[in-house]
């Protein structure tokens, strides 16, 4: 017997509001533009011939070759009539018909094919083909976002509904194809600012649209962080970086969206309803360190690219990174990784990089003498890491990060894990002064002591002192299934099917969709990027 579930799946080509409302008011408008030129005995001829136009543009996605989109408002679906705008050998690219923009997709879709296509395949795999048609649809929108002049907006997003038969999993329609939407408006416009907007997004939703059968094949929704800072790198891949907004956003450099910087920001620990700016901040976090995995991870763009094929499809162990401990799994099967440098533990690696990465950034010099309290104690201890700091220093991807160093904050610390600090001179600590001292805390300083960088580098919330440590990779799956090994099209909200995967939104109030990228409204940006 059929579900009531799957019942509200069921093909029926009714309009929704929003497409009877523009049926409405595209018959009357034609109405009015002819009226005063047709015949009256021929009034019923040209109000069916007008209906049949109106209609046309609604599009037909039950028997039509038109495609279902999510409304970001509402969460349901619609079906865009569209156009096909080019044909090429990886991708086609469609575009809502009646849709203007200054825009060339021909160009755009060359592009994608010839470079983005083969770039991210080579860095990830090929994307999943449940279609069997070998290509990949973008479609270009206008999306239903609720959008208005100078607010926030969705600029792109991939809906993991698609990945499934119609009708089979949820409430919202199906392409049952390999689709990305990319908003042909507020997007569109950014461009005067950005030129190279519309593709790197393309690169980043693809990475999300090559790792969502992989997550699903698990069972397990990655951990937020992980997922978008890989494709943030994807659009480095693709060749539309580094991403220098983000650096200018994670060293502080931006002091509008970003003032402070990074300082204190979580790169593990993100809420859905947090600040613009400290969004913003962490998107930049999980860029710039992921952007530091890959680029120690081997010499050379194979080597880099197979640990970030790893990461997305499962090491030799077949574990994948969807948690920190995971990254640090695959990490250390890395061609570019050296124990002897960065430990032979998850965690140890895990703190190693973390204090690499965020030391570098601080402008610390004195790696031969950072503090530590290792796993299992509760008194500091000094650990040399001078020879992983010459092994493994930036690249000229993030150089931006040694030009203008992390500014120096002031205050009382509050520090969650994946967290760090830069102090002047005057407030340099050390972790025996430490009240809440946390295993896999620790200390940088640079020449003269005159900064510090204190930071927990661990990747779990465990209270004070109690075990961060080596986990078996099936306790690790034990501890944190309930929280995290769920399909995205398993969802708490009923009726809300699956959310878009990463819709990249320009916003400069609180997140409403889910796992998206907040930036601020064009006219804000003063002449920055996305």
């Amino acid at each position: 017997m059929e579900s009531s579930f799957q019942q509200m799946a069921v093909h029926h080509p009714v309009p929704s509001p929003i497409q009877k409302t523009a049926l409405i008011s595209s018959i009357c408008f034609l109405i009015l533009s002819f009226a005063s030129c047709t015949p009256k005995n021929n009034d019923q001829e040209v109000f069916n011939l007008l209906s049949l136009v109106a209609l046309a543009n609604l599009g037909n996605c039950d028997t039509g070759s038109d495609l279902w989109a999510r409304n970001i408002q509402t969460q349901g679906s619609y079906c865009v009539p569209v156009e096909v705008v080019s044909t090429k050998s990886n991708v086609i690219v469609y575009k809502q018909r009646g849709l203007s923009l200054n825009y060339n997709l021909e160009e755009f879709a060359t592009e994608f094919n010839d470079q983005t296509y083969p770039r991210l395949v080579s860095a990830f795999g090929a994307p999943s083909d449940v279609d069997n048609d070998g290509r990949i649809k973008i479609l270009v929108l206008d999306i239903l976002d609720g959008a208005s002049a100078n607010s926030a907006y969705v600029a792109g997003f991939y809906d993991p509904v698609n990945y499934f038969r119609d009708g089979t999993v949820s409430p919202l329609r199906s392409n049952f194809a390999e689709v990305l939407y990319m908003d042909g408006r507020e997007l569109i416009q950014s461009l005067n600012q950005d030129p190279q907007a519309f593709a790197s997004t393309a690169a980043h939703e693809f990475q999300h649209l090559i790792r969502y059968p992989y997550m699903n094949a698990t069972r397990a929704t990655d951990d937020i962080w992980i997922n978008e800072g890989t494709s943030e790198v994807a659009s480095d891949i693709a060749g539309f970086g580094p991403q220098r907004t983000r650096l200018n956003c994670f060293r502080g450099t931006d002091t509008n969206r970003c003032p402070g910087g990074a300082n204190g920001i979580s790169l593990l620990s993100w809420a859905s309803q947090s600040s613009s700016s400290t969004i913003l901040k962490q998107y930049s976090m999980a860029y710039a360190y992921m952007r530091y995995l890959y680029d120690i991870s081997g010499t050379t763009d194979s080597q880099k690219n197979t640990f970030f094929r790893k990461t997305v499809q499962g090491g030799n162990t077949g574990i994948r990174a969807g948690s920190a401990s995971q990254l640090m799994t695959v990490f250390r099967e890395a061609d570019g990784y050296n124990s002897t440098h960065l430990g032979s533990t998850n965690p140890e690696a895990f703190f190693r990089t973390f204090f690499l990465f965020f030391g570098q950034a601080s402008g610390a010099t004195a790696f031969n003498s950072v503090e530590q309290i290792p796993s299992g104690s509760t008194s500091p201890s000094t650990v040399d890491l001078s020879a992983a700091f010459t092994a493994y220093p930036f690249q000229s991807s993030l150089n931006d990060l040694l030009s203008s160093n992390l500014p120096a904050v002031t205050g009382s610390l509050s520090f969650s894990t994946g967290s760090a600090y830069v102090l002047t001179g005057s407030q340099s600590i050390t972790l025996i002064n430490v009240g809440d001292r946390k295993q896999n805390m620790g200390t940088v300083k640079n020449s003269g002591a005159s900064r510090t960088l204190v930071g927990w580098g661990a990747y779990s919330s465990s209270n004070a002192l109690t075990s961060i440590k080596e986990f078996t990779e099936s306790s690790t799956k034990n501890v944190t299934a309930k929280d995290r090994y769920r399909s995205l099209i398993t969802r708490d909200i009923p009726n809300s099917g699956s959310m878009p995967l990463c819709g990249t939104q320009f916003i400069d109030e609180t997140v409403h969709t889910d796992e998206s990228i907040p930036i601020e409204s064009p006219s804000l940006k003063n002449g920055s990027t996305p």
